[in-house]
């Protein structure tokens, strides 16, 4: 071969072998390539923090049952003479000395056959009378008291522990038979026991009654006709005058009349 074709041999030769590679990849063969082993990555673990655990439905609590209260009984007819001594004071309405009297347009308080009686004679009418009896700050008061005219919402009653003409425990009762405790001090009424139905009160008129206070170291116990009503802490070491009182609400007229007072003496050591 001669040196011309040699050199011309070695370009053209060295260009087919280009032209074949270019055909070879821009070809639609996939040229497969061995499979690379791949080292397995670990993914770090993601430690959580613990959130308490929400309890949307929390039991009820059980409840602690509290022991059964024992009632306290009631006081009955002999329990009221506990500590009931000697007859003090009794009073059969006989000495006019011992009470006061009046005449007005609105009324009289005057005494009558072994009585004492208030009688209103116009709507709004207050009688009242005061007596020289005084009552220690602890004692047993029994009075009888009949109603001959009144309305049912007439009243009636007992003023204890009278210190002056604002300052007294006011005790009343009205025509339908209703029971109420106050003490009234310059004018204002402190209410210690509402208007209450009175068992084995007889209301209305013609009605006789008889009433108990029972009061020892700063305790009220109320009476009718030998039933006990209600018990209420009052004042322990107060004393003071009796007056008794009558009075119209809705009616013109009002007939009461007051008698038997008795007073005992009270033992504390009972």
């Amino acid at each position: 071969m001669s040196k011309f074709y040699r050199k011309a041999f070695v370009p053209s030769t060295l260009a087919g072998i280009l032209l074949l590679s270019i055909l070879l990849l821009t070809s639609g063969c996939d040229l497969l390539l061995p499979a690379a082993t791949l080292s397995p990555t670990e993914t770090p673990t993601q430690t959580q923090t613990p959130t308490p655990t929400i309890d949307w439905f929390p039991a009820s609590p059980t409840a602690t049952l509290l022991p059964e209260s024992t009632p306290t009984p009631q006081p009955t007819l002999a329990d009221q003479y506990e500590g009931v001594g000697d007859l003090r004071l009794q009073d059969d309405f006989t000495d006019e000395r011992l009470w006061t009297t009046l005449q007005t347009e609105s009324g009289n308080a005057v005494f009558g056959n072994g009585n004492l009686t208030l009688a209103g004679a116009k709507q709004n009418a207050y009688l009242f009378s005061d007596s020289q009896h005084a009552l220690n700050s602890n004692f047993y008061l029994e009075i009888t008291i009949q109603t001959s005219l009144c309305q049912p919402a007439d009243q009636f009653g007992i003023i204890f522990w009278r210190q002056s003409q604002s300052d007294y425990y006011l005790l009343s009762f009205d025509c339908s038979g209703q029971y109420r405790l106050a003490l009234v001090q310059d004018g204002q009424s402190i209410v210690l026991r509402n208007w209450e139905s009175a068992s084995q009160m007889q209301p209305g008129y013609p009605a006789e009654n008889h009433v108990g206070l029972w009061v020892i170291q700063g305790l009220f116990r109320l009476y009718i006709n030998d039933t006990f009503q209600f018990e209420e802490s009052i004042s322990r070491e107060r004393t003071g005058e009796l007056s008794i009182f009558a009075r119209t609400v809705t009616g013109d007229a009002i007939t009461v009349r007051f008698s038997d007072l008795k007073i005992y003496k009270i033992d504390i050591s009972y």
